[in-house]
């Protein structure tokens, strides 16, 4: 009888999977915790300083860098790291700052699926390449956070149609867009440039 372990033909998906998410192993499991509980928190303090803006009409432009963390956390860590940056960085900044959690935590979920998008694709940020595609996929996860909001504020809170338009829609468009764009690849290239330099096994499995 051999001792070679004979692994299920079903097992392999579900392993594939793991190490997708960063979970293969305790260790690696650890690391994409902390990474989600440390971005969340970066993410927090963010949200304590005013952003400037520019008004031009009904129209709002200017930046929201959180949107840039949430992306950046999916694509170093894997979606789950995303997900869980984008809704738990939410939900902190509304119970601290706000006192409340709306809409029973779906904005916050709306939030995670930019991170969960973004982490389902494979990046290499060593001499800034992969930064192209960090911005692609952090806009089509944004289309999927401002659709959801939407739909929320729509179906669950019931606002007024403009009032989704103007208050959710078009900010996320005006301001989150140009952010994902530019600033998560910025974001990107620092985090690629800091883990060779600083911590070249911060993300190694």
């Amino acid at each position: 009888m051999s001792g070679t372990e004979t692994v299920e033909p079903e097992e392999i998906p579900r392993r594939s999977l793991r190490k997708k998410v960063h979970l293969q192993h305790s260790a690696a499991t650890s690391r994409t915790i902390l990474v989600s509980l440390l971005a969340a928190f970066v993410y927090f303090l963010i949200e304590l300083v005013p952003m400037p803006h520019v008004s031009v009409g009904f129209f709002e432009f200017g930046l929201i860098p959180t949107l840039a963390i949430v992306a950046v956390a999916g694509a170093i860590r894997g979606s789950l790291a995303g997900f869980l940056t984008g809704y738990l960085g939410r939900l902190l900044s509304d119970f601290l700052l706000n006192g409340t959690v709306a809409a029973f935590t779906l904005y916050a979920f709306a939030l995670g699926m930019l991170g969960l998008v973004v982490g389902l694709a494979n990046y290499d940020f060593t001499g800034g390449r992969s930064l192209a595609k960090l911005s692609v996929m952090s806009a089509i996860g944004l289309v999927f956070t401002i659709l959801f909001t939407v739909v929320v504020g729509l179906m669950v809170e019931r606002v007024a149609t403009i009032a989704a338009i103007g208050f959710q829609l078009v900010p996320l468009v005006t301001k989150g867009l140009p952010s994902v764009i530019l600033l998560t690849p910025l974001l990107g290239r620092l985090w690629g440039v800091f883990s060779a330099r600083a911590a070249p096994e911060a993300v190694a499995e």
